[in-house]
C-alpha cells in the first residue's frame, strides 16, 4: 500500500506530524497495510495510476484528462491562503518587483514561464486568463517551461521570464523558503478559482475504505480533534479543512483547456 502528498512543498517535519495522526486514525477505522512513512515518488504519473495507492494528491488538469477513469477522487483541503476559499484555489501572477507593467493586458508579447503543460495552475489558469486578450491566437511572445513551480519563480526574479502564475498556496509556501527570490517578486492579480489539488485514490479502493479515508481526512483537519501538534502542523501548511468531492467537481479544468482550443488560442 502507497500514500503520499507530493505536490506541495510542505515542511517536512510538520507532514510527519499529519501522517502519523491520519494514519492513526484509519487504523481506527480498521484500514490494515498503512505505510509507516509516507512515499516521495519520482515518476508521478505512474505513481498515481499504481493499483496499491491508498492516497496521494494530483492536479486537477491530470485528473480531468491523463487519469479520467483511473483513479478515485477523495477530495481537497482547505488552506488559509489569499487565493483560496474552502476547497477552491487559484494562481497568483508573480512579475518581478520592479516591473513597469501592472496589469495582465500589459503583458501582451511578454515572456511567461509554466511549469509544465498538464499543469492547471501554472499552464491552464495562465491559458485561460490570457485567451480573451489573445491575438491571432497567440499572447505572450514565448511561454517558457521550467519543470517546477520553484524554478519559475527563480526565473521571472532573475529576468529570464517577465511573468508566472503560480499556485497560490505552493507560492505562499515557497515565500517562506525561498524569501531571496520572492522579496524580488510582486503579485498583479490571481486567476480565476478552480477546485484544490485533488487528493485521489486507486480506482480499485473499495468504497468502505473510500468512505473511511473520507472521515479520517475531516476528522484530522477538524480543530476539536487535534492535539497541539497536530494543531502546529496543520497551522505550518496552512490546512483549514477538508471537503469530500468527486471526478466530475474537476470536468472544468478540462472543459475550460477544451474551450481555449475552440476558441482559437494556440501556443500563446
Amino acid at each position: 500500500m502507497i500514500c503520499a502528498l507530493p505536490m506541495y512543498p510542505f515542511p517536512q517535519d510538520s507532514l510527519r506530524v499529519f501522517w502519523a495522526a491520519l494514519r492513526a486514525s484509519l487504523q481506527q477505522a480498521g484500514v490494515d497495510g498503512l505505510p509507516q512513512k509516507l512515499s516521495q515518488p519520482e515518476d508521478l504519473l505512474e505513481h498515481w495510476q499504481r493499483g496499491d495507492l491508498l492516497l496521494s494528491q494530483s492536479c486537477g488538469y491530470p485528473v480531468s484528462t491523463l487519469l479520467s477513469g483511473k483513479v478515485q477522487v477523495v477530495g481537497a483541503f482547505h488552506f488559509d491562503v489569499l487565493g483560496c476559499r474552502l476547497s477552491a484555489y487559484s494562481s497568483v501572477l508573480l512579475v518581478r518587483k520592479d516591473e513597469q507593467r501592472t496589469s495582465l493586458p500589459e503583458f501582451h508579447d511578454a515572456v511567461a514561464v509554466c511549469n509544465e503543460r498538464h499543469s492547471q495552475s501554472g499552464f491552464h489558469a495562465l491559458r485561460t486568463a490570457v485567451a480573451s486578450l489573445a491575438r491571432d491566437g497567440r499572447f505572450f511572445s514565448q511561454v517558457r517551461f521550467s519543470g517546477a513551480h520553484r524554478r519559475s519563480a527563480q526565473m521571472v526574479a532573475n529576468g529570464e521570464a517577465d511573468i508566472a502564475a503560480l499556485d497560490c498556496v505552493s507560492a505562499f509556501l515557497l515565500r517562506q523558503q525561498e524569501p531571496a527570490v520572492f522579496e524580488r517578486l510582486a503579485a498583479i492579480g490571481f486567476t480565476a478559482s478552480m477546485p484544490g489539488l485533488p487528493l485521489i485514490t486507486a480506482l480499485g479502493t473499495s468504497a468502505a475504505v473510500l468512505a473511511q479515508l473520507r472521515q479520517a481526512l475531516s476528522e484530522c483537519c477538524q480543530a476539536q480533534n487535534q492535539t497541539p501538534a497536530l494543531h502546529a502542523s496543520l497551522d505550518a501548511m496552512c490546512i483549514t479543512g477538508f471537503s469530500a468531492l468527486d471526478e466530475s467537481d474537476y470536468r472544468i479544468c478540462a472543459a475550460r483547456a477544451e474551450q481555449n482550443t475552440k476558441d482559437g488560442l494556440a501556443d500563446w
